[in-house]
């Protein structure tokens, strides 16, 4: 079995705020929505009965659009009567300003239900990136959109738009209208579960609360993919394959069809357009085609890479990329779909690319569709990884990295397992032993508070009351070539508000094991150190491993993209040197003065799945390590 092996260097642009820097201000409110019979325009799929938490009533979210150098403020309303909401900009580093990350729990506090804040940063990261709610699952419920980011000053940049006509965002959602529960728990809890679920008792689609019960409740498949908030819920074309679920569930608005709900992306004859590709989906990695058009991959979350020629793209969830497309086949519409990757079912999302002035659309499933691999095939993954190369690499000012001496570089052996928690009596996820919970202050308060108080001990020898070290390795070792529920007696172990502490200027190479083990000794060599792609979410395959390097300072969130797995305690922080940063702002300190701390766990409450992506944020920048495992 081949492994996929990347280093990924997080690299932060060299800042040279332009003159002609701006504000750039957005205002936002955040409310739960339902769509209803009269009224069906909010729904994403015809379905009537999915509660939402939308910003301004748009699904996706409205657009953050501004250049390197800005200045982003973003005033935010939350209407919800239950839900507390932190907003995190996914993909910008906010160097230099680490309170603004948006990670509740982490770098600040929620703002509880009925409550505004105001977001203020200076953007340094040009690319395609997302905004995301991120206390707990809430941007499966629709809290969530694109963020672009122009530098008018990159040549790379500059020379790419001399390719392009025009540009679209394609915005990939996975929905879920109705539960697919485990076979272990009663019919009748099944459908009382669901009553909750539909009738709005139960807040949002709070569909972690079965993940914190035993027997434990998987949130199950998505029923719905949507692209750019379009889709159709299979029973309101009279699929009923989803049983039960889709009878409590499929109230179908009365327009329902793929005209009024598919959505479309216009193309001219002849013209060239820059597709960027956000994954917002919260468990399905998929592989993205267009019937009868290849894509040219050129940007990857940000960094502008060597051109690569595809069919057909995999993506995972929290991933960027940036295509051209070239409108060279005859004028008609033509489908873009999607495929799940890594997981043996999933619906197909489906994109109308439409020719101007080709006829009505009148779209069928039985169209022409483009072919995408098999949902096992590891290849196509690993062939797009091998062939994701930095264009210029040394124009990034942290370059430096990937010459590094190797017997300076500290390495970070991260291993994650799911086990029964015997003391909590739930199933968890680990790193490293560690279960991930939600500290009921932000972390980087803790950090800051105890070295400005700890006379006699430097950083990182400061000791964090009430946390948990993760190691640097696993305690227990394993036969690597196989999976390691299969030998190892005892992977989950410790639990509490985890952290690694690193401090400025160190070069960490973190490896992310998922059963087969990297060779200390040989497998280093075939590193790419010499234009490996720059990105913030990385996959981790079946029996493979990834290895990223970082050294930039600060103290960020790492953990899985899939929201339930980092609910189950998949993740933790890495907290890099505190004593350098600026003293917290009152909003970082708000839940612990105003007694806030909705989403924070008891004492003998952890939160926190099933299948998994990475997101963590290393030092300074917004390294986020997605990784897609398929568990066995």
């Amino acid at each position: 079995m081949r492994f996929a092996a990347v280093v990924i260097a997080s690299i932060s642009i060299a800042g040279q705020i332009a003159a002609s820097a701006k504000t750039v201000e957005y205002t936002w409110t955040l409310k739960p929505r339902r769509a209803s019979a009269k009224d069906p325009s909010l729904s994403p799929d015809c379905n009537l009965n999915r509660l939402m938490l939308l910003v301004n009533d748009q699904l996706p979210g409205p657009s953050i659009e501004a250049d390197v150098g800005d200045t982003v403020k973003v005033n935010i309303n939350n209407e919800s009567p239950t839900e507390s909401i932190a907003l995190h900009f996914h993909g910008l580093h906010m160097k230099g300003q680490p309170y603004k990350d948006g990670s509740a729990t982490v770098t600040q506090c929620a703002s509880g239900p009925l409550q505004k804040q105001t977001y203020e940063f200076i953007v340094l990261d040009q690319g395609t990136h997302y905004w995301h709610g991120h206390t707990s699952m809430e941007r499966a419920d629709g809290f969530q959109g694109p963020i672009i980011i122009s530098d008018p000053d990159n040549d790379d940049e500059k020379q790419l738009r001399t390719k392009y006509d025009d540009d679209a965002v394609v915005f990939l959602q996975d929905c879920c209208n109705a539960f697919q529960m485990a076979h272990t728990i009663t019919l009748t809890r099944r459908v009382i579960f669901l009553i909750l679920h539909t009738s709005g008792i139960i807040s949002m689609d709070r569909r972690e609360y079965g993940l914190d019960t035993n027997p434990f409740i998987w949130i199950g498949n998505a029923q719905t993919f949507l692209i750019n908030g379009g889709g159709v819920y299979a029973p309101c074309l009279g699929d009923d394959t989803d049983g039960l679920a889709a009878q409590l569930s499929a109230q179908c608005a009365d327009n329902c069809s793929l005209d009024n709900y598919i959505k479309s992306i216009e193309v001219e004859a002849g013209k060239t357009y820059r597709l960027r590709i956000i994954s917002g989906t919260e468990l399905i990695g998929v592989n993205f085609a267009i019937y009868g058009h290849n894509m040219t991959v050129v940007e990857v979350e940000g960094a502008i890479i060597q051109p690569y020629e595809v069919e057909n793209l995999d993506i995972m969830p929290a991933q960027r990329y940036s295509v051209l497309i070239t409108a060279n086949q005859e004028p008609g519409n033509y489908w873009a779909t999607t495929s799940v990757r890594y997981r043996n079912t999933a619906p197909t999302g489906y994109l109308n690319i439409k020719y101007k002035d080709a006829p009505a659309a009148n779209l069928t499933l039985d169209a022409a569709a483009p072919n995408h691999p098999a949902w096992d095939v590891t290849e196509p993954t690993i062939e797009l990884e091998d062939n994701l190369l930095t264009k210029n690499p040394n124009s990034y000012d942290d370059y430096d990295i990937l010459s590094t001496d190797p017997d300076s570089i500290r390495r970070i052996i991260a291993v994650g397992t799911q086990n029964m928690d015997n003391e909590l009596d739930l199933l968890r996820w680990a790193m490293n032993n560690v279960t991930m919970r939600m500290s009921k202050v932000p972390l980087i308060t803790q950090a800051y508070d105890a070295v400005a108080s700890d006379s006699e001990n430097t950083w990182p020898g400061t000791i964090l009351p009430g946390t948990v070290v993760v190691p640097d390795k696993p305690p227990n070792a394993w036969n690597y070539t196989e999976p390691v529920q299969d030998s190892v007696g005892v992977y989950n172990g410790d639990r509490g508000f985890s952290y690694i502490p690193l401090t400025e200027n160190e070069v960490v190479e973190v490896v992310l094991q998922n059963a087969l083990a990297l060779n200390g000794e040989t497998d280093p060599k075939s590193y790419n150190l010499v234009n490996p792609v720059r990105r913030d979410t990385v996959s981790l395959l079946p029996l493979g491993w990834t290895a990223i390097r970082a050294n930039n300072p600060g103290a960020w969130a790492f953990h899985c993209t899939q929201p339930a797995h980092a609910v189950m305690g998949m993740g933790f922080t890495f907290i890099t040197s505190p004593d350098l940063i600026e003293s917290p702002p009152a909003a970082a300190r708000s839940c612990v003065e105003n007694s806030l701390s909705p989403q924070a766990a008891d004492d003998d409450e952890p939160s926190s799945s099933t299948m998994s992506t990475f997101e963590g944020v290393v030092a300074a920048a917004s390294v986020l390590v997605g990784c897609s495992i398929l568990l066995q």
